[in-house]
């Protein structure tokens, strides 16, 4: 528990970010690896969870102009999943820096669909909160190299 409060504490969003690695419960005898590798996997979950609210909301979509805002998010959400994962597989070979690349490649996902200009309350929502996890991910994962 030390290990992830003093970890988290160099994030931007340290509450965040021991909320996240606590959920995990590998986390309290991990190391600063295994605490990251639980960061990177978590990044993973939070972008396929967007990625699910964002194909559901492009289904119900009422008008074009919401509709193509959305279909734009989703495909590059989709194009991220892939990445991520083979951020994690970077991370497994010990390639901490091509895990950074991957992670911080959502994390512009999320900025790129947020930029567009659309104040849905529940896209808003999951946005911040997947780009928030990725930043601190981003953050700890620079504490490897």
């Amino acid at each position: 528990k030390a290990l992830i409060e003093s970890t988290c504490k160099k994030t931007q969003y340290p509450e965040e970010c021991i909320s996240a690695l606590e959920s995990d419960p590998a986390s309290f005898t991990a190391n600063l690896t295994g605490l990251t590798r639980i960061a990177v996997v978590k990044s993973a979950s939070k972008l396929v969870e967007t990625l699910h609210i964002v194909e559901t909301l492009v289904l119900n979509a009422t008008d074009y102009q919401t509709w193509g805002f959305l279909v734009n998010c989703r495909d590059t959400y989709n194009i991220s999943v892939p990445q991520i994962q083979r951020g994690l597989q970077a991370f497994d070979r010990l390639k901490f820096d091509k895990s950074y690349e991957s992670v911080e490649a959502v994390n512009n996902a999320v900025i790129g669909c947020d930029r567009q200009g659309w104040a849905l309350p529940i896209l808003t929502q999951v946005n911040r909160a997947l780009f928030r996890l990725t930043k601190d991910t981003m953050m700890i994962l620079h504490l490897l190299f």
